[in-house]
């Protein structure tokens, strides 16, 4: 009996040394929950056409336009860009669709260069076109003062059909004094099926490097077009940082997120000397001491330069 006891009091000492032990120590951290994840890695938040705003994928090498809507004035239905590190030099691009072009009018009303469609590729059987009234309208800008680029419109499926593009484009262009960039125009039919259907966003964005690299190579200043959902999910912009940005973008101010150096800010504009909607385009030029032409681009006898919002 007195051994059994002396075990139990022996077992109610242990007890209460480990209890005495216990309350004399810091309580276990309770383990840190994992961090939540970032449901917008590696995206950026932008401005997107109905006023609101989305998440795309970012392109880290391309640099924010930085410019926000206060930035720019609105007269007479045209937009200004009212700071002062850059100016907005007006332009306008055309294909055959515009018809014939009073080329004179159109620089008395305040159009500094165009953007002549020089050819494009169909998007059902593929073949190479020059565009029918590409060199009458390139003379007549010429003629009546304008700087002018050129755009092809494309329809390539892979790097052969870029360059041969590309190619086609120096042939057409040759002889003609063209200062501004030789644009890249691919586009999504939505009109009827295309042979372009189902290209991915990396191939169509490889096209559009080796149009660039050989208009590049034969000491033209290259660029690409595009607007903003084939910039936002198609093309990897970070491939294109190297080239002039030409975005359609309609409205009264730019929402494009990354620099840029030409916008379209309208597809549906009417001025003297064209007879049919003309695209209205806007060269930023960062250079503080240039002095604009006396001419204006208020609307006269009648057109309007309203931009579509």
């Amino acid at each position: 009996m007195k051994k059994r006891l002396s075990a139990i009091f022996a077992a109610a000492l242990l007890l209460a040394a480990l209890l005495a032990g216990c309350l004399g120590r810091e309580p276990e951290p309770s383990p840190t929950p994992p961090p939540t994840p970032d449901p917008h890695a590696g995206e950026v938040e932008v401005l997107d056409p109905a006023g609101g705003t989305m998440w795309v994928p970012e392109a880290s090498s391309l640099t924010p336009f930085g410019r926000t809507a206060t930035d720019f004035t609105v007269v007479d239905q045209i937009p200004y860009y009212a700071q002062t590190d850059l100016t907005m030099i007006r332009g306008i691009d055309v294909s055959d669709h515009q018809e014939d072009i009073d080329w004179q009018q159109v620089a008395d009303y305040g159009i500094e260069f165009a953007i002549i469609r020089c050819g494009y590729r169909s998007y059902g059987e593929g073949e190479l076109h020059e565009d029918a009234r590409f060199r009458d309208n390139i003379q007549g800008a010429l003629d009546a003062g304008l700087r002018v680029g050129v755009y092809f419109f494309s329809q390539a499926v892979n790097i052969v059909e870029a360059a041969e593009e590309a190619l086609f484009t120096l042939d057409v262009i040759e002889g003609f004094d063209v200062a501004l960039p030789v644009f890249f125009d691919w586009e999504t039919i939505d009109v009827a099926p295309a042979r372009t259907d189902g290209l991915s966003g990396p191939d169509m964005t490889a096209c559009a490097v080796e149009f660039c690299r050989l208009i590049d190579a034969a000491g033209y200043e290259a660029g690409v077009y595009a607007y903003l959902n084939l910039a936002y999910y198609r093309y990897q912009l970070d491939a294109l940082k190297d080239y002039t940005i030409w975005m359609g973008d309609p409205g009264t101010k730019p929402i494009f997120y990354y620099d840029h150096d030409y916008w379209q800010y309208s597809y549906t504009a009417r001025i003297p000397g064209i007879g049919v909607d003309v695209d209205l385009d806007a060269m930023y030029l960062k250079d503080p001491h240039y002095v604009p032409p006396t001419a204006t681009m208020t609307p006269a006898g009648g057109a309007s330069a309203e931009p579509v919002g």
